[in-house]
C-alpha cells in the first residue's frame, strides 16, 4: 500500500518538472523570435520641444504697439499685441451712417403716410358735407312737391307729378354717390396704413442687418488686442510697431514653459523596428533624468539627421522624423539633447511566462 503512494506521489513530481520544463523551453523559443524579428533595443536621439502656436490674424492689420519680449513669461489675459485695422473704424461709420438714414426716411415716410390719410380725410368730410347738404336741401324740396301733388289731387283728381319721381331718382342717385364716396376713402386709408405697416416691418428687418453687421465688427475691434490664452513664453516676434501685416502673416509664436515633445530622428536601417503606440524612455545625456514617452507620429518619408544629431558634420545621416508625447513636468530644458530607447515588449511576455510557469508547477 505505501509503495503505491510513494509510486503515485513520485508521478506527481516527474510530471510538475516536465511541466517546468515545459514552459522554460517555450520562454527560451519565445525570447530567440523575438531577438531574431525585433533585434536589439532601438536608441536613437532627438531634441526636446515645446507644443508651439502661431499669433496671426485673418485680416491684414498695422501693428500698434508689442508689449512682450523674445523669451518673457506671459500669463493668461495678458496683453500681447495691440493692432489696427482702418478698414473696421471706416465700415462702422458707414454702417452708422446708414442706420441715422434708415431711421430718418422711416419718420419721415410716416409722416408722408399719416398726412396722406389726413388729406383724404379732409377731402371726404367736405365732399360728404356738400352731398348731404345738397340732399337734404332736395329732400326738403321733395316734401313740398309731394304736399302741394297731394292738395292738387284732391282739387283735380290727377296723379304725381313726373318731376317729383325724377327729383327722387336724383335724391338716391347722391346717396349712393355719398356711399361711393365714403367706401373709396376708407380704402385709400386702409391701404395707406397698411404700407405704413410694411414699410416700418421692412425698416426694421433691414435695421437688424445692420445693427448685427455693426455688432460683429465691433466685436472684432475687440479681438484687436491680443491677449494670452494661458500660460506661455514668447519664442520668437516676427513684426514690429508701426508695421503693415498681412493677412495670416505670422506675428510671434508662443511655446510652452516645458518641453511636451521629443522630435527624434531614427536612422533610416532602423525605421522598420518601431511604430506609432510604441512605449519609449526619454533620458538626458547630462542629469540622467528619465520619463516615460509614447510614439505619436512619424514622417512618411526619410529625412536627413539636423546637423547637432551627426557624430561628424563631414558624414550626413539619413532617417525617419520620429514624435514622442512626454510629459510637459518631465524637467528637461527646452532644446535639449536626449535619448531615446525603445521599451521591448519581450520584457512584458517574461514576466507573464514567468507567473504562468509559477502558477502550473505549483498546482496541486
Amino acid at each position: 500500500m505505501f509503495e503505491k503512494i510513494h509510486a503515485f506521489f513520485d508521478r506527481k513530481t516527474i510530471v510538475s518538472k516536465k511541466m517546468g520544463i515545459a514552459w522554460t523551453l517555450s520562454l527560451a523559443a519565445i525570447i530567440s523570435v523575438s531577438y531574431v524579428t525585433k533585434g536589439s533595443d532601438v536608441v536613437f536621439s532627438g531634441i526636446a520641444e515645446a507644443t508651439a502656436i502661431t499669433v496671426s490674424v485673418p485680416s491684414a492689420v498695422e501693428v500698434i504697439k508689442l508689449h512682450v519680449e523674445v523669451g518673457e513669461e506671459v500669463k493668461d489675459g495678458d496683453t500681447l499685441i495691440e493692432l489696427s485695422r482702418p478698414d473696421l473704424a471706416l465700415r462702422m461709420n458707414e454702417l452708422k451712417r446708414e442706420l441715422d438714414a434708415l431711421e430718418g426716411r422711416g419718420n419721415v415716410s410716416m409722416a408722408s403716410v399719416d398726412q396722406k390719410v389726413a388729406e383724404i380725410k379732409a377731402d371726404l368730410d367736405t365732399r360728404r358735407n356738400t352731398l348731404k347738404f345738397e340732399i337734404q336741401k332736395l329732400e326738403s324740396e321733395y316734401k313740398q312737391n309731394l304736399a302741394i301733388a297731394a292738395r292738387l289731387k284732391s282739387l283735380s283728381g290727377t296723379g304725381p307729378s313726373s318731376e317729383n319721381d325724377a327729383m327722387a331718382a336724383r335724391i338716391q342717385s347722391m346717396k349712393k354717390e355719398l356711399s361711393v364716396l365714403e367706401a373709396n376713402a376708407a380704402t385709400q386709408i386702409r391701404l395707406l396704413r397698411g404700407s405704413k405697416g410694411k414699410q416700418a416691418e421692412s425698416n426694421a428687418s433691414e435695421a437688424k442687418l445692420l445693427q448685427k453687421e455693426l455688432e460683429r465688427l465691433q466685436q472684432e475691434m475687440k479681438e484687436q488686442t491680443i491677449l494670452a490664452k494661458g500660460e506661455w513664453v514668447v519664442g520668437s516676434i516676427l513684426a514690429r510697431d508701426g508695421e503693415k501685416v498681412s493677412s495670416f502673416n505670422p506675428l510671434m509664436t508662443l511655446t510652452r514653459k516645458e518641453p511636451s515633445l521629443v522630435r527624434g530622428y531614427l536612422h533610416e536601417n532602423l525605421h522598420s523596428k518601431i511604430e506609432v503606440g510604441d512605449e519609449v524612455e526619454v533620458s538626458t545625456l547630462g542629469t540622467q533624468s528619465k520619463v516615460r514617452g509614447k510614439i505619436v507620429g512619424m514622417s512618411s518619408q526619410i529625412v536627413p539627421f539636423p546637423l547637432r544629431l551627426l557624430k561628424s558634420p563631414d558624414f550626413p545621416m539619413y532617417g525617419r522624423e520620429v514624435n514622442v508625447a512626454i510629459p510637459e513636468n518631465s524637467g528637461f530644458l527646452l532644446g535639449e539633447k536626449v535619448s531615446i530607447t525603445e521599451l521591448p515588449d519581450w520584457k512584458n511576455l517574461l514576466n507573464t511566462s514567468a507567473n504562468n510557469d509559477s502558477l502550473s508547477v505549483t498546482a496541486p
